[in-house]
């Protein structure tokens, strides 16, 4: 293999694996948004937030489910931060959905003391 070569194979191989934890679209409902991050059909992980910033500080369940996966829960004390931001989880998923059969895949931030819900954004495959 030529030095040209070797240069072309690397810089390949360097985009390849680059374009294997893109994000999707983020995915908007009520004050929760859901970010995936994956290729294809495949979620590697996924991220849960607020927008704006949930008030508090005070207890918060994130949630992240799929039709086809156990629910994956979070607890923590966030919210009221002047900054925003401070409500956020990253699930690691590792999972493939099939498309076109009614798989979903939701997060959802829950407050614990009221069990009110901040929305509950799906994406569907």
């Amino acid at each position: 293999m030529t030095v040209i070569g070797a240069v072309v194979a690397s810089a390949a191989l360097s985009i390849a694996a680059a374009g294997t934890a893109s994000a999707y679209a983020p995915i908007l409902s009520g004050n929760t948004e859901l970010v995936l991050f994956g290729s294809g059909t495949h979620v590697s992980s996924a991220t849960v937030h607020s927008i704006p910033d949930l008030q508090g500080p005070a207890e918060y369940e994130f949630i992240y489910s799929a039709t086809t996966s156990p629910t994956k829960t979070f607890t923590m004390i966030c919210g009221g931060s002047s900054t925003g931001g401070s409500c956020s989880h990253k699930f690691s998923v590792n999972a493939t959905y099939a498309k076109g059969i009614g798989i979903k895949s939701c997060g959802q931030i829950k407050r614990v003391s009221s069990g009110q819900t901040y929305g509950t954004p799906c994406k569907k495959w």
